[in-house]
């Protein structure tokens, strides 16, 4: 059915949907947007779902508690059809009344009072209101559900325009989730590619044929290309050149292809830029590249062996170019994408010091990798930082627009107050990844002064009492040893513990109980945050204290969080010369352990 064709985005292979929504910054932006709608638009229940696959997952709701349970689930996408076959037409809504449906609907359609109001044209329990949220080519990509109009009764002509300008501004906040959703996949693999080849290619075991022969894997799984082709300048091309397709199967390439990635590999080094070919744009290369005639033959050379595109990149270390790297994709793969060109370029640096490694004595490898190592974080920050800052301003803009159009009295107020929360959370991440940037930079000095950690946890304590007691969640503190003097930063400290007691709280059912102890076992003193809520399960323990993780509980994922906190405690404790370890079961709770030298 035309009306129900999904944009269904790829997600890791036996990942859950829940799992991988997960981008916290773009579930608070979509929040914000329902309690928008609840609270401008006049309902009381608002739900946010969007497609992944054959699957129609909530990701935001507005309304009351006794039914989120209800709500934050999981259907397919096939739900919609019967209520879209049945429902008449509102612009980007579609509505069906009560009296008007045909058979069982099925899902989950809640019924939020038992009975309508005594007016004309009241809101019945079981009218349906659906928003469809689509992309550019009009697949539908979303859900925005309304129930239970504030005023009694079904929407009038007022109340739709709102809702529709509404619904543009959501499509516009998914679409762009979507968006970043797909560059963190593509990141990761990328990245994943990079530490691959750097553990297949360390010196102790790889030869300049050994790093040739090790990287293919990880470059086709990371890329998803169809096959790779490398080669060493300066050597036996019959030996030191390997093409290979994506199955391992060897490729024979014609020789002049070959003698000609040697002259072209020092071109694109001195340029630091990548060959791009493709059947559908024009190559980009190095300076004059489009005019030589050897582009005409290795496209029609490449055609013959089922290859459509290319990126192309030489390997090389400082002023010198080593070799040379192709990747390679067939008619029916994607296109090459901005990231991933970069990264490939990157990989080039990555193989030449693995190449000069090999050859060169432990003390210059070291140097290379701890280099690149500080490159690679200040890249990743700072790509990071750009995308995190844009999804918040999606619901500042929409609400700006709003306001063109309403005077501003108590609505304009509120929509002030929207727009107010979204740049508070920006700023939060913004903060977090400046200070997450301080804490790890090797070069950023610890100024150590005497403090009591005593003091420092009753003003954790008190900072968080309210919080905790609002979710009926008891603080439990005991630092009753009269001497918890530590040389350090007070302040960073207070930072670290206040991120494992917020946690710890956040993480916590009504009802629960948060712990939080110190105490002296020389040389050292021992900091304990331990509650009853969630837990940890033992493969999201793994990757705990990696910035921007996120754990793959979906009871959790609902819990705003940039992902940075743990990280920002993992590097405090670290260069206070101490260490952090957790202990946790999954729906059994978890004890954070810090470990700090008195001195």
């Amino acid at each position: 059915m035309a009306e129900t064709q999904v944009r269904t985005p790829a997600r890791p292979v036996g990942m859950s949907p829940e799992a991988s929504w997960s981008d916290s910054s773009a579930r608070s932006v979509l929040q914000l947007i329902v309690e928008s709608v609840t609270e401008m638009v006049g309902f009381e229940v608002a739900v946010l779902s969007v497609v992944l696959g054959d699957d129609l997952v909530t990701v935001a709701y507005s309304g009351p508690e006794e039914f989120r349970e209800r709500v934050m689930i999981t259907d397919p996408v096939s739900i919609l059809d019967p209520v879209l076959e049945q429902a008449e037409s509102w612009g980007r809504f579609r509505f069906l009344a009560a009296e008007d449906i045909v058979g069982e609907l099925e899902g989950t359609w809640i019924e939020t009072s038992p009975e309508p109001a005594d007016v004309p044209d009241a809101w019945h329990p079981r009218d349906v209101l659906l928003g469809m949220l689509r992309d550019e080519e009009g697949r539908l990509c979303g859900i925005l559900s309304v129930d239970k109009p504030m005023s009694g009764v079904r929407p009038g002509a007022p109340q739709r325009r709102l809702l529709e300008k509404y619904a543009v501004q959501t499509e516009r906040a998914v679409l762009t989730a979507f968006e970043r959703e797909d560059l963190v996949h593509r990141v990761a693999h990328a990245e994943g590619a990079r530490r691959l080849i750097r553990a297949a290619s360390m010196p102790a075991q790889a030869s300049p044929d050994a790093v040739l022969a090790n990287t293919h894997q990880p470059l086709v799984e990371g890329f998803a290309a169809s096959g790779t082709w490398m080669q060493l300048l300066g050597t036996d091309t019959a030996r030191h050149c390997l093409a290979r397709a994506r199955d391992g199967d060897i490729v024979t390439l014609p020789e002049s292809i070959v003698e000609h990635a040697h002259e072209l590999a020092p071109q694109l080094w001195a340029q630091q830029r990548a060959l791009v070919m493709g059947d559908e744009t024009e190559p980009e290369g190095p300076t004059g590249f489009a005019q030589d005639p050897f582009v005409g033959e290795a496209q029609d050379q490449l055609q013959d062996l089922g290859v459509s595109s290319l990126i192309a990149v030489a390997l090389g270390a400082g002023q010198e170019c080593l070799g040379f790297l192709a990747l390679t994709r067939r008619p029916q793969d994607p296109p090459w994408t901005s990231v991933e060109i970069s990264s490939a370029l990157e990989i080039g640096h990555d193989l030449g010091a693995a190449l000069v490694a090999a050859r060169a004595l432990e003390r210059e490898r070291d140097l290379v990798a701890e280099l690149q190592q500080l490159d690679d974080y200040r890249i990743h920050l700072i790509r990071t930082l750009s995308h995190e800052m844009r999804t918040p301003l999606t619901v500042i803009s929409g609400n700006l627009e709003m306001l063109q159009d309403i005077e501003l009295d108590v609505e304009g107020d509120r929509f002030r107050d929207a727009m107010t929360r979204g740049t508070a959370r920006m700023q939060r991440v913004v903060d977090d990844l400046l200070l997450l940037a301080a804490v790890s930079h090797p070069q950023q000095p610890l100024e150590r002064a005497p403090f009591d950690l005593g003091n420092v946890v009753r003003d954790v304590c008190g900072l968080v009492e309210s919080t905790a007691q609002s979710k009926g969640i008891t603080l439990h503190a005991d630092v009753q040893e009269p001497d918890l003097t530590l040389l350090g930063h007070a302040g960073e400290i207070d930072r670290l513990l206040s991120n494992l007691v917020s946690n710890a709280v956040k993480y916590t059912q009504p009802g629960g109980a948060v712990w939080i102890a110190a105490h002296r076992k020389e040389p050292y003193v021992v900091l304990q945050v331990a509650d009853n809520g969630l837990g940890i399960s033992q493969a999201d323990q793994a990757g705990l204290f990696t910035s921007f993780y996120r754990t793959t509980n979906p009871e959790a994922l609902r819990e705003a969080g940039t992902g940075l906190g743990l990280s920002i405690v993992a590097h405090i404790a670290q260069r206070h010369g101490g260490t952090v370890e957790v202990s946790s079961e999954l729906g059994q709770g978890t004890t954070f352990t810090v470990t700090l030298p008195v001195g």
